[in-house]
């Protein structure tokens, strides 16, 4: 099974997190990414429904397939921002954030509820 890497970068003036070579939308803070990514993570391992799919080929040949809905990649969140020093002053550390712990969904509660907050704010200010 692959893993999906959730980076979180500075980005365009802000923060975002990254999969591959792709941004997410620019958050003003480092904990607003890290909390959207830590909620996009989990969202990418809930499993769905099966399904059959259709799609273009690098040759141009349209295809289908059956996409099961249990087949979810692991996720993680990978925070540069958490740099751990260790006790002897050598070399830095980086601590790989994992989501998809029994505590997840009070995580996937408290990121909902910080992007809630951040969305009400910025209505106010328009």
């Amino acid at each position: 099974m692959s893993t999906v890497r959730y980076e979180i970068v500075e980005h365009d003036g802000g923060w975002a997190y990254k999969v591959d070579e792709v941004f997410s939308e620019t958050f003003p803070t480092h904990a607003d990414a890290l909390a959207a990514a830590e909620i996009a993570a989990q969202q990418h391992e809930l499993p769905g429904s099966t399904e059959i799919i259709e799609y273009q080929d690098s040759a141009g040949h349209w295809r289908q397939q059956v996409a099961s809905g249990d087949d979810r990649p692991m996720t993680e969140v990978v925070d540069e921002g958490a740099v751990l020093r260790s006790p002897g002053h050598g070399p830095a550390l980086h601590r790989p954030r994992r989501v998809g712990a029994p505590s997840g969904n009070l995580l996937l509660l408290a990121g909902i509820g910080l992007v809630i907050g951040y969305l009400l704010r910025s209505g106010k200010r328009r």
